[in-house]
């Protein structure tokens, strides 16, 4: 259509190459942790939520 602008073609990501172990690790502890600090903060909110009186 005229006067619009055709779209970039999305580039394809390159290939991931494997990490070093350390790194893999470190990762995946990382979004371990933060999985566990989400629910947490979640369970701090409902019981505040729910806290009768104060």
């Amino acid at each position: 259509m005229p006067g619009k602008k055709a779209r970039k073609s999305a580039q394809a990501s390159p290939a991931r190459t494997p990490a070093e172990p350390e790194v893999e690790c470190a990762i995946q502890l990382r979004r371990f942790g933060d999985k566990l600090n989400f629910r947490q903060k979640l369970l701090n909110l409902i019981s505040k939520l729910f806290r009768s009186g104060t």
